[in-house]
């Protein structure tokens, strides 16, 4: 999923731009259904989606 992520970060501008100009904020999958990719219901989830984005925004900034 990071490669994938990385993959389409780099070949598309707006959304790259999008993602950089998070800053440093914590990114969070908003998924009430989805507790590997997301936050889940009770936001005790892993969030490995909004982890990847975080360190791809690192890699991108580079």
């Amino acid at each position: 999923m990071r490669l994938a992520v990385l993959c389409k970060l780099s070949t598309h501008a707006d959304i790259r731009e999008m993602l950089l100009s998070t800053g440093n904020e914590e990114i969070v999958e908003n998924s009430s259904v989805d507790y590997y990719w997301g936050c889940g219901t009770d936001v005790s989830g892993k969030n490995m989606l909004g982890i990847i984005l975080m360190e791809v925004r690192e890699i991108l900034r580079v």
